[in-house]
């Protein structure tokens, strides 16, 4: 079940970031006094709600012996195919791609096949996936709703559905839901149909929720300047200097594939109704919109048909003349006063051009400060990781990704070293740990430098979040419960500025409280998380 906040939720949400930025803009208080009502939810996680894009050019991102310790960070929800690009050119049954001119895939490891993907994002719960709108596979059209609706057969089908897929456009056959289905639970053959690598012995349906139809579609040269999507619904450019002559091509318009999300909806929760389906657009953070009339274009002819959006969230605002670095006293002032721009015009769009009572959810993929400038202090990611995908649980985006799994950033090869972004996931993941954990009303969310989350936990515990992201100065928080208690013996996590400049992990400690009021010293650029019982 993916539990949807009412416009109502979302609009009082939205007035609370506003106030909290009005307080973030006020000068750091010496104490810090917030109040937690432990019967007020105002969210639950998901079993979607965290994910990174998975790159088909490493046979790391498809290892099964990767997966503990990425559920150790929480992600539940890997994105695939994860290069940019590439998934309007890649077709997973026959794991090929359609030549682009413009548009190279570059290498494709042996493992990134779906089956392959398909058997590691088991091992973290679910998936997001992207199919394939830009190209069919000879390169003579436009993506095929047929054959997206053998991919949703082949993750979701039973191997007794008898319903048809039929043929798509250029008469390839795509058989039944059962053939896909039970292809999947088959064993390998000899010799080899060209199948064998989907054959991999699973009888049981994966039930993948979230399928968007197509990546940037945006990009695809209609507005002109960067194309970057491949989109062969318009005339195939014969070079890269050929990209220009899309703009303005009626069949790569907006409402061109707003039509087409009609039917690829259609096709594909005609084999599994229970599937959420997503379309990109492009950012809302602009305070003008970028690209307004595709968004509109989108929403007011196939919004029925969607049931969540995906922005490209990459925020930050160099510093200096050179502007090699990042300004990260700006950025965490920023990024909650974007995240309340996405929300205020999600929601005055849907409004325009959504039916009544239909808000389709909100996802970021990936959702990351920009990476060019330099950092003065990279455990900066972890700070901000921690506070923003708590607080975007917490607005209720339907999936949050992190660019990659394997970086300096988040972990090595051999799952052995691991960076800032890594244990700022892992905060995250102590907060709001199991599907169906309620993120909590907290009042003020934000003073001065300092954030607050909570949550309770479906395990009996209560979490609390406190997100000092003064680069100099430790925090004291004041923090009193109403409607519920805790229990007077927990534990304490800290990562930040010191845990970083040691090369060390998370550092544990008994942590205690008498009643219902207690007071905490968070270190200067550090996440600190309790962890108590719940006491009713």
């Amino acid at each position: 079940m993916i539990p949807t906040l009412p416009n109502a939720s979302l609009q009082r949400l939205l007035s609370a970031l506003i106030l909290s930025l009005a307080a973030a803009a006020a000068s750091a208080q010496a104490q810090v006094h917030v109040t937690v009502d432990l019967s007020k939810p105002i969210n639950l996680l998901t079993d979607t709600a965290i994910g990174f894009n998975v790159a088909m050019f490493t046979g790391d991102n498809f290892s099964l012996a990767g997966a503990p310790y990425l559920r150790t960070t929480g992600i539940t929800a890997p994105r695939y195919p994860g290069n940019a690009g590439i998934a309007d050119i890649y077709h997973w049954s026959t794991k090929s791609v359609t030549p682009y001119k413009g548009m190279e895939a570059g290498y494709l490891a042996p493992e990134s096949d779906f089956a392959h993907f398909a058997l590691m994002a088991e091992k973290l719960g679910n998936a997001v996936i992207v199919v394939n709108y830009g190209t069919n596979a000879a390169g003579t059209g436009g993506g095929e709703p047929a054959e997206a609706a053998a991919w949703v057969a082949y993750a979701n089908g039973k191997p007794d559905d008898p319903h048809p897929i039929g043929k798509d456009s250029a008469g390839n056959d795509w058989h039944t839901v059962s053939f896909w289905a039970a292809l999947r639970g088959d064993a390998p053959v000899s010799p080899d149909d060209g199948y064998n690598f989907l054959r991999i012995h699973h009888a049981t349906p994966f039930g993948f929720k979230l399928w968007q139809v197509g990546g940037q579609v945006y990009n695809n040269g209609y507005f002109g300047g960067h194309t970057g999507t491949p989109d062969l619904h318009g005339a195939a450019p014969s070079g890269p200097k050929d990209l220009g002559k899309l703009k303005g091509d009626s069949k790569l318009a907006p409402a061109a594939y707003a039509n087409a999300l009609n039917t690829f909806s259609a096709a594909m929760k005609a084999v599994d109704p229970s599937i959420q389906i997503g379309a990109a657009l492009p950012t809302q953070v602009d305070p003008i919109k970028s690209l307004p009339d595709f968004t509109r274009a989108v929403l007011k002819n196939s919004c029925s048909a969607i049931d969540f959006v995906t922005f490209d969230w990459q925020t930050g605002y160099p510093r200096g003349p050179e502007y090699k670095a990042i300004d990260e006293s700006a950025l965490f002032d920023n990024s909650t006063s974007e995240i309340g721009t996405y929300i205020r015009t999600s929601l005055d769009d849907d409004k325009l051009d959504c039916p009544k009572g239909h808000t389709p959810r909100i996802a970021f993929s990936p959702a990351t400060p920009i990476t060019w400038p330099t950092f003065d202090h990279p455990v900066i990611k972890a700070v901000w990781i921690a506070n923003n995908y708590t607080l975007l649980i917490e607005s209720g985006f339907i999936n949050i990704d992190w660019p990659e799994a394997y970086s300096d950033a988040m972990m090595s090869a051999d799952h052995k070293k691991f960076g800032p972004a890594w244990y700022g996931l892992q905060m995250v993941h102590i907060v709001a740990r199991t599907a169906g954990d309620a993120l909590m009303d907290v009042s003020p969310a934000v003073s001065g430098k300092v954030f607050v989350h909570a949550s309770v936990r479906r395990d009996g515990n209560v979490g609390f979040m406190i997100v000092n992201t003064d680069t100099k100065a430790p925090a004291t928080v004041k923090i009193t419960l109403k409607n519920g208690g805790i229990g007077a013996t927990g534990k304490r996590f800290d990562y930040g500025q010191a845990e970083f400049d040691k090369s060390a992990g998370l550092t544990a400690t008994p942590f205690t409280v008498t009643g219902n009021e207690f007071t905490v010293t968070v270190p200067a650029y550090t996440v600190t998380d309790l962890l108590m019982p719940y006491v009713k």
